[in-house]
């Protein structure tokens, strides 16, 4: 929440800032009159900013030094962690093969094969006028594909109160 400046502080800034330079200008004015001062002051400064280009060099030197020990240990931990997860991926790759030849596939063989026999056998009898005696759905298995109509039913008789509901809806005219 920015704040107004009173007029005493807009003041007050006004003569520290004019303060500031006067003191500045009679610096400059004291260098440009005494030249051993400022030859002196000179040479104290050009020591000053080497020795701080020096220290400042070094530091730069260690950082560099530590973020390649860094770069190194990195590569170092992370080398083994990528060929974990590359064994592990071959491995679930294996699985995932293994389990789709070795499993799924053959009891989807064998489904299939037996879904052809029964059919197979469905028309014999039917094509003999034998009837197969219809199955009544256990209610425990639970949700049950209707084979007969190529539909998905509920068991537990929910076809047959369907069937009824069809055939009286024909009779009424619906």
């Amino acid at each position: 929440m920015p704040t107004q400046l009173t007029q005493r502080q807009k003041i007050g800034i006004s003569i520290i800032a004019a303060a500031g330079f006067l003191v500045l200008v009679m610096i400059f004015l004291y260098l440009m009159t005494h030249p051993v001062v400022t030859n002196r002051l000179r040479d104290i400064s050009i020591i000053i900013l080497a020795i701080t280009l020096i220290a400042l060099d070094a530091i730069l030197m260690v950082m560099m030094w530590q973020i390649i020990k860094l770069l190194m240990f990195l590569l170092e931990e992370l080398k083994p962690v990528l060929e974990s997860l590359q064994e592990t991926s071959s491995t679930v790759r294996g699985t995932a093969s293994f389990v789709s030849e070795g499993v799924t596939s053959p009891m989807i063989d064998v489904s299939a094969k037996t879904a052809g026999a029964k059919g197979s056998v469905r028309y014999i009898l039917g094509s003999l006028g034998i009837k197969a005696k219809k199955q009544t759905p256990d209610p425990a298995a639970g949700y049950q594909p209707d084979w007969s109509t190529g539909t998905a039913a509920p068991s537990g008789g929910a076809t047959h109160t369907t069937q009824e509901t069809t055939n009286n809806g024909e009779r009424e005219g619906i």
